[in-house]
């Protein structure tokens, strides 16, 4: 048998086996459906695929690169009082009688010569012996030592204040530059107060997610929310015992796959970028290849995945994708136009084309 015979044949089903083969591995790269009619046949309900249109691009971005959630702890500083506690220490003066006053003087300090809070929450103070002021603020003991001192002193002038605030205190710790522990006082203390006199956060510090612990519970507080919009709620008055975490912000990353120049990840750092953003920095599509009708953003949305679609047929396509903020973890992915997946299926076999036409004439020959 001539061997020359059988080899059209067997270049044939080469062919036919590279010809599928290569149309498989394109098909399994690119293949989904930008017509409304496949995508309802050919994906799960867990699929929703969202058109992006000029009614709908606003809504598509309500959930932004952030939450923006509000705080429930307290934020009012005219409800703010500060309770007396162990350690702290009392400045009591009774004016006309400084038997009842410890002399300050040049030596002494007001701190030297105050009344330190015992550990029992009391104090001892001349003829009325120990007087409990833990948990009670300024106003209340200035009143019981009025009334008290009346018994012995007509009509005492009393002039109580805190001299040094050490019972309670708040820890401020992560990406901050000066990590430390301040006191409560009677002023009230809120989040970016106690953040700005630590040094202010760190290059890398996640404003979005500050933590306060307290009580033995955790609350997130959106701490750029009120620094952007002023959304008061996110400066809450810190309270003794509280622990405030700022977090190193994680990567926010987009991937960009399929027909662009060049496919991989996007950054998208604090601020927020668009869709047409993202394209750009990639490299613009690959216009010889790509499917300008398949454009899509998949984003997890926990129980669906929502597919954004964008129809960049036309111009006024990419000015649509200017409002539509890509946020971390999303896929950017762009699908191959038919004639050019065909086109490129053709070009693979090309080679193997030609060796068939040799053969044809090498046969031919004999």
């Amino acid at each position: 048998m001539n061997p020359f015979r059988i080899l059209p044949c067997r270049l044939s089903i080469s062919l036919a086996i590279l010809l599928v083969a290569a149309g498989c591995a394109e098909v399994s790269r690119t293949n989904f459906p930008t017509s409304s009619a496949a995508q309802s046949a050919e994906l799960p309900d867990y699929v929703r695929i969202i058109p992006l249109t000029p009614d709908n691009i606003n809504q598509s971005n309500t959930s932004s690169q952030h939450s923006h959630s509000t705080s429930q702890l307290a934020s009012a500083r005219s409800t703010w009082q500060y309770n007396i506690g162990v350690g702290d220490v009392l400045s009591i003066i009774v004016w006309d009688h400084p038997e009842l006053t410890l002399p300050a003087g040049p030596q002494r300090s007001q701190l030297e010569s105050g009344s330190t809070v015992n550990e029992s929450g009391a104090i001892f103070y001349p003829y009325l012996g120990q007087v409990r002021v833990a948990g009670r603020i300024v106003g209340d003991v200035q009143r019981e030592l009025t009334e008290r001192l009346q018994e012995f002193i007509p009509d005492p002038q009393i002039e109580v204040k805190v001299a040094a605030y050490n019972a309670r205190k708040v820890v401020i710790t992560g990406a901050i530059n000066a990590p430390q522990s301040l006191p409560i006082t009677n002023i009230p203390l809120t989040l970016l107060e106690a953040i700005n006199a630590s040094g202010g956060l760190t290059d890398s510090a996640n404003g979005h997610q500050v933590s306060i612990r307290r009580n033995g519970e955790n609350s997130t507080i959106d701490l750029q929310n009120f620094l952007e919009n002023g959304q008061s709620s996110n400066n809450p008055i810190l309270h003794g015992g509280d622990i405030i975490n700022v977090p190193i912000a994680a990567p926010a990353l987009a991937f960009i796959l399929g027909k662009i120049k060049t496919p991989g990840v996007v950054d998208l750092g604090p601020n927020e970028i668009s869709l047409t953003a993202a394209i750009a920095l990639q490299g613009g599509l690959d216009e010889a290849r790509a499917d300008a009708s398949g454009i899509f953003v998949f984003r997890n949305q926990s129980e669906r995945i929502d597919v954004f679609q964008l129809d960049a047929t036309t111009p006024l396509a990419f000015v649509l994708a200017t409002k539509f903020t890509l946020k971390p973890d999303d896929v950017v992915y762009i699908v191959s136009d038919p004639a050019a997946r065909w086109n490129e299926i053709i070009t693979q076999l090309i080679p193997t084309i030609g060796a068939v036409r040799q053969a044809q004439i090498i046969r031919n020959d004999l």
